[in-house]
Order: C-alpha cells, then sequence, then structure tokens
C-alpha cells in the first residue's frame, strides 16, 4: 500500500465521518466507488465486506456524540429495526455470489440516482414540526425499510444509512432531527450483527502486507476509521447550523455524483 492509497483512504476518512454526521449516511456510497478505483483486484464482495465494516467505525464515532446530546429515541424501533438490518444485509451478501458483478453495481448506481432524486423532491417539503407516538404500523414498516435497505447495502456495501436516512424519514413516528441517530445506530447494531458472515467465509484474494480475517480487510478498515476522528467535532458544529433543505440539496448532489462517477467507472472506461 503506496502513499498515495493511504492519503486517499485518510481523506474517505475525514469526509465519511461529516457524511454520517450532517446525513445520517455512515459513508459507504463514498467508499464503493473509491474502493472500486484504488483496490481493482478486489471481489466485489470483499468492496462490500469492507465498505460496511469502516460504516461500523464512523457511525460509532458520530453516536458518542448523539448520545451526550441526549436526543431521545426509541429503543424498541431501533432493535427492531436494527434487526431487519440484520437480517437483510445477510441475505444481499449472500445474494451476491449468484449475480454478476455488473448486476451489482447497476443495483448500486439505480439506488444512487433514485435516493438523489427522492432527497431533491424532499429537499422542498417543509421540514416535519410533530410528530406521532410509536405504534405498531411503524415498527412494522420499518423493520420492512429496514429489511429492504439492508439487502441492498449487503448487496452492494452501501452502508445502509443512505437508504435508512430517507426511508424512516417517511414514518410519522420520526422527527428530522432523530433521523440521523436512527441511521447511525442502525448501521453500529446492524453492522455488527452481521460481520459474522463476512469473517467465516474464505475470500479467493489476500492482499499482502495487511491484516485480513474473511472479506474484511482491517488494515484499511483502521486507516479510515482513525482518519474519520479528524472531523468528528468540525462534523457535530456544521450538524447544528446548516438548514433541513441546505442539507437535503447537498446530499442530493453528492449522491448523483457518485452514481454518475460509477457509472463511469465501470461501465464507460
Amino acid at each position: 500500500m503506496d502513499i498515495y492509497t493511504i492519503a486517499v483512504l485518510i481523506f474517505c476518512g475525514m469526509f465519511s465521518n461529516v457524511m454520517s454526521a450532517i446525513f445520517g449516511i455512515g459513508g459507504g456510497v463514498l467508499m464503493v466507488p473509491i474502493l472500486m478505483t484504488v483496490f481493482t483486484d478486489f471481489p466485489i464482495q470483499m468492496v462490500a465486506a469492507t465498505s460496511l465494516s469502516i460504516v461500523i467505525g464512523t457511525a460509532l464515532i458520530n453516536l458518542a456524540y448523539f448520545i451526550r446530546q441526549k436526543i431521545k429515541v426509541s429503543l424498541l424501533s431501533t432493535l427492531l429495526w436494527s434487526l431487519g438490518m440484520i437480517v437483510g444485509v445477510q441475505l444481499g451478501f449472500y445474494a451476491s455470489f449468484y449475480m454478476h458483478e455488473n448486476v451489482i453495481v447497476g443495483v448500486f448506481v439505480a439506488t444512487m440516482l433514485i435516493l438523489s432524486v427522492k432527497t431533491f423532491i424532499a429537499s422542498k417539503k417543509p421540514a416535519k414540526e410533530s410528530i406521532s407516538a410509536v405504534g405498531v404500523r411503524d415498527l412494522t414498516v420499518g423493520s420492512l425499510f429496514t429489511t429492504g435497505g439492508g439487502f441492498i447495502a449487503g448487496l452492494t456495501g452501501i452502508g445502509g444509512g443512505s437508504i435508512m436516512a430517507p426511508l424512516i424519514k417517511q414514518l410519522p413516528c420520526v422527527h428530522p432531527s432523530q433521523v440521523a441517530i436512527y441511521s447511525n445506530y442502525m448501521m453500529v447494531l446492524g453492522g455488527i450483527g452481521s460481520m459474522y458472515g463476512y469473517l467465516i467465509k474464505e475470500c479467493p484474494y489476500t492482499m499482502v502486507n495487511t491484516y485480513q480475517i474473511g472479506y474484511i480487510n482491517f488494515t484499511i478498515i483502521g486507516i479510515v476509521v482513525l482518519s474519520s476522528f479528524v472531523t468528528s467535532f468540525f462534523s457535530m458544529k456544521l450538524r447544528k447550523i446548516l438548514s433541513k433543505r441546505v442539507t437535503d440539496l447537498a446530499l442530493g448532489f453528492i449522491l448523483l455524483f457518485i452514481g454518475i462517477y460509477t457509472t463511469v467507472l465501470k461501465f464507460v472506461l
């Protein structure tokens, strides 16, 4: 691993933390195309597993800040939705071995473009002023959302937050200020619960001079996660300053750019 590669990973860690804190997404949308660009020999499943593991680390850092801010969320919702994500991620990971790589990348690109359009539309809507109590319908619909989102996350390595944040935002029991907290909780709990499958399955590719178990490369994860500490304080300050419209527009443009970049990288170049 050369200096250029390490520098790229450090930048990714710093930017991933900002994305996780402000948008409620764990940086998987950034890590997937970066890993595909820098590590061209990685199997798509290794890209997904390493990306999802990085997301756990960056989300855990932000959760520590969220807990200190004492923003309340429903414990039952968090646990049930995280369980749904665990099931979905495992199904997506094992399904990826039965799909062509181009199909998986196509799903990633389509997800980015759909979410970008949805985010642009959401930016024009006023923020919710009040929320309803968590009911059975919210728990059920939320679990279906997170299972489906987890499947796409396990299949593509997106991380879950970029999918979960727009989905749970639609639930009447979730306030905009809670979206990032719920998303980060699910990325941590759902991600940790899903790591077993990545660790026990033998990977056909091993990167030399790094520490790797199964499909997860811990050297890459360590560099990115440690780098994310650099921007953690700044990220939380920025989160308080930016309005809903600005964050929605920024997220929409980021998702759109990543979708276009990945298309060019995989299908054009």
